[in-house]
């Protein structure tokens, strides 16, 4: 069982397709705690299949919340995703449950990736 204290809250940040790696780096740079979880997919190049890393949730970084993130999000080419009363989605969980949690909300909001 899992302590409340271990628990974060997480905003959900959209970004363009194939640069979450850049913004998570940036993320770090800028002392931010952030989390882009990965898969493992298998493409085929020249008739040879690869294993490669792709983000699970294509475009999604999550970010803990922190002060100043939202100027940190304003200053790049980066959104943060929000709800229909126009709030910030937030999640509250361990990196370990994000993921499902995640995908929870996308599924009671009727989000299409």
């Amino acid at each position: 069982m899992m302590a409340n204290n271990d628990m974060s809250r997480w905003c959900v940040l959209y970004t363009a397709a194939k640069s979450e790696r850049k913004l998570v780096q940036r993320l770090h740079a800028a002392g931010y705690m952030a989390f882009c979880p990965m898969q493992i997919v298998f493409k085929k190049w020249k008739g040879q299949t690869k294993e490669v890393f792709a983000p699970l949730f294509p475009g999604c970084v999550f970010v803990e919340e922190a002060a100043g993130v939202e100027s940190f999000v304003a200053s790049r080419s980066v959104a943060l995703l929000v709800d229909t009363e126009g709030k910030n989605l937030s999640i509250c969980a361990d990196k370990t449950e994000l993921s499902a949690k995640f995908v929870h909300l996308l599924q009671n909001y009727n989000f299409i990736f």
